[in-house]
């Protein structure tokens, strides 16, 4: 994610999953709709710092929720990107390669 700070004289809004101070910005976010996968960008949010956790407000909310429905296809791309796709598999060993109890949490490696 990437942000960008606008000018605001408002107070800060605390978080709700943290209670840390947000501040408004203008993120991008990746959507995935089945196999494919759209970036936005330009979209006003509010982040915490602390948490990362970035958050929408409703008009904004919905606007996202009606392009993913609709795959996008009220708008034209602004541009285009090439997407490495990397994978863990024979990499992760532990609970996330066994059925669920068979490890403790503690027990959980990645070869990297």
């Amino acid at each position: 994610m990437t942000f960008e700070t606008p000018v605001s004289n408002l107070p800060p809004v605390p978080c709700p999953r943290c209670e840390q101070a947000m501040r408004p910005a203008t993120v991008k976010t990746a959507i995935w709709r089945g196999e494919r996968l759209f970036v936005v960008e330009d979209i006003p949010a509010q982040i915490c710092d602390s948490c990362m956790e970035q958050f929408y407000d409703e008009e904004i909310t919905d606007l996202l929720r009606r392009l993913t429905e609709e795959g996008f296809s009220s708008l034209q791309p602004k541009t285009e990107i090439a997407v490495p796709i990397f994978s863990l598999d024979g990499l992760i060993r532990g609970a996330a390669c066994a059925p669920a109890g068979a490890f403790p949490e503690d027990q959980i490696y990645a070869d990297y």
